[in-house]
């Protein structure tokens, strides 16, 4: 039996990485393959019911990670990660970028904890890096999983890996694989990076439902975090400009994060709040996928949308802007609509265009349902099992 470790802070708080892993963590371990979880987070409590990680999945942990010296030395790594963030100060030396990502006490510990694996799969960002720093003196095969958008890891200014393209390189060369979740990723990857090949595998779906909205609530549904990334206070602008052509339909949004009080105010000021929902995130947000009609994602970027493969789970027509996974879950104009260059006019229009018209709503829905029986966790299993068998 092949031995498999997610290496990750933990996969026992809120998250779609924890969600992700979880997943598929559950379904390498049905295929057949002893599967192990190693943490760098000692603290968060484990829970196998967050997101029903299978109980024969084991937990591990990076021993030593939070000792005193290694947390000294690692807050001296991010100082001077974040120096070369701002300034690039770094930006040429390999030498120093090595030791901001991963130091020699740190990759002790590491080879120490992936002692018996056959393959370590990282999980974003720091994981990644953290994992190219020990690849080439450990026995496992070694697969770095990005679970973001190729421009925001490498291009955003002061974000993830700006200015880090030296170390970048490093690590593309030391690990044996490395998945991104759209093609779009992986060709912005390959212009980046010279001769960089990852490989594409989607996230799978969390769930599989008969359920289904029978779509005779005029209401609309968004999911997500309450910050600045998921755009909610856009959405608000552009419901209340939908809302002064048509007074039939709500929207309830469902989440919580640190804007909450500024879309309350936002929706006060717009006189909305009997049109307009707040509801606090919960495990059960079944019930507000089965009493909706369409789900908007307003997001200024995603990697890969859980919210939108759920919605279409339960036959809701979806309407987004073009984001990095929007064209590998929607087929514009049959399942949901794409907006181009965030056009917030356009927006409301494609609202207006499926809230007033029930027989195209229902004919989106129909062809959501069947969108996704085609987009099987199967698939993705297989993606995954395919992976890890081509790297001997």
């Amino acid at each position: 039996m092949k031995k498999i470790a997610f290496f990750m802070a933990t996969p026992f708080t809120l998250g779609g990485e924890q969600r992700v892993v979880s997943i598929v963590s559950n379904m390498l371990y049905k295929k057949g393959y002893d599967v192990t979880i190693v943490c760098t987070d000692l603290t968060t409590p484990i829970n196998y019911k967050t997101y029903n990680l299978d109980k024969n999945i084991k937990i591990g942990y990076v021993r030593g990670f939070n000792n005193k010296l290694v947390t000294k030395i690692r807050d001296y790594r991010w100082k001077l990660y974040y120096k070369n963030l701002e300034s690039g100060i770094y930006k040429n030396s390999l030498f120093i970028q090595k030791f901001i990502n991963c130091d020699f006490i740190t990759k002790v510990l590491l080879k120490r904890s992936f002692k018996g694996y056959d393959y370590i799969i990282s999980l974003s960002t720091i994981y990644n890096t953290m994992l190219a720093g020990v690849s080439k003196k450990i026995k496992a095969k070694t697969i770095g999983w990005q679970h973001g958008m190729t421009n925001v890891y490498f291009m955003k200014e002061k974000w993830r890996h700006y200015n880090q393209e030296l170390y970048s390189k490093y690590m593309f060369d030391n690990l044996d694989s490395y998945v991104v979740l759209t093609k779009k990723d992986g060709n912005r990857l390959e212009e980046l990076f010279d001769n960089v090949k990852s490989v594409v595998i989607n996230n799978p779906k969390p769930f599989v439902s008969n359920k289904k909205t029978n779509l005779k609530n005029k209401q609309f549904l968004a999911v997500g975090r309450f910050d600045n990334v998921k755009n909610h206070l856009m959405l608000i602008d552009m419901f209340n400009e939908f809302h002064k052509k048509n007074k039939d339909w709500k929207l309830v949004i469902v989440g919580e994060g640190e804007l909450k009080n500024d879309y309350i105010k936002k929706i006060k000021e717009y006189n909305l709040e009997k049109y307009i929902i707040i509801k606090n995130y919960t495990n059960n947000v079944e019930k507000y996928y089965l009493s909706s009609s369409i789900l908007l994602m307003p997001s200024l970027y995603e990697g890969w949308s859980m919210v939108m493969n759920e919605a279409m789970e339960y036959g809701l027509p979806l309407i987004t802007f073009d984001l990095n996974c929007s064209h590998e879950i929607i087929t514009n104009g049959k399942s949901g609509f794409i907006v181009e260059n965030y056009n917030k006019e356009k927006y409301v229009k494609c609202m207006l265009e499926l809230a007033n018209d029930k027989n195209k709503l229902k004919r989106f829905s129909q062809n959501t349902i069947e969108i996704s029986k085609i987009k099987s966790n199967d698939r993705i299993l297989n993606e995954w099992n395919e992976l890890i068998k081509s790297l001997k």
